[in-house]
């Protein structure tokens, strides 16, 4: 088995100057849309996992952000789970993108843990192989630990499989008591040591977004992309298996 996947956090299109999408004329609005989708496009993962990713709202201007990107990067398999919501006001999440079909599908958010639209999505190629993006808090370690035994709980009601956590941890991989550690740990998951920082732009110092996969699964890839669509960097992965 073969398998491309990237991570990328895409700031809800809005990373830059205005960090608010409604407050964003719609040209550049769908302009960072459309850089994040010719990137996809362009690598051409199996599996892309996005983070800050909303459904048509008041406060994505009116943009159905996951439609955009995948139409316009190709992938006609999408699950995104809605996390935070208010009816016409936001709807905002993390989402999977697939060439392939997701099948089992779930959704749930961190409920009094969250913050705004925290959570994960989680579904299962034809492989065998689930595949879960991911956001966890930014602001509290403690959170992020409750955050992540919640993965792991639901994670292990699914029958035993290969497993790729994709996403925004909020977290540094080379803190042993965090988010990543306590994953691996539980369910035996593996990330490259020594990867390059993600976050923030355009000084990079921080390496939150990651990819995990079971021992199993054997990277031969693993690579920070440096193209500024976002104020993270997207990660992209390729593994055997």
């Amino acid at each position: 088995m073969r398998l491309k996947v990237l991570t990328l956090n895409v700031a809800h299109g809005a990373p830059f100057a205005v960090p608010l999408p409604f407050l964003r004329r719609r040209s550049a609005l769908l302009g960072t849309l459309d850089a994040v989708a010719a990137l996809l496009q362009r690598e051409a993962a199996d599996v892309v996992g996005l983070q800050e990713v909303d459904r048509a709202s008041l406060f994505s201007g009116q943009v159905d952000q996951v439609d955009r990107i995948a139409a316009r990067a190709g992938y006609p398999h999408v699950h995104h789970g809605v996390h935070s919501a208010v009816r016409r006001l936001f709807a905002q999440g993390t989402a999977l993108l697939s060439h392939h079909p997701l099948e089992a599908r779930d959704s749930a958010h961190f409920g009094r843990d969250r913050r705004v639209d925290k959570g994960y999505v989680v579904a299962t190629l034809a492989s065998g192989t689930d595949v879960v993006s991911l956001h966890l808090d930014p602001f509290s370690a403690p959170v992020r630990q409750r955050q992540a035994d919640l993965i792991i709980h639901a994670l292990r009601q699914r029958p035993e499989r290969p497993r790729v956590l994709l996403g925004d941890f909020n977290a540094e991989d080379t803190v042993h008591d965090g988010p990543v550690a306590r994953l691996c740990a539980a369910l035996g998951l593996h990330t490259p040591p020594g990867a390059e920082p993600t976050w923030p732009q355009p000084r990079a110092h921080q390496r939150l977004d990651l990819i995990l996969a079971s021992a199993s699964l054997r990277f031969t890839r693993y690579a920070r992309l440096p193209e500024a669509v976002s104020d993270h960097h997207a990660v992209v992965a390729e593994l055997t298996g």
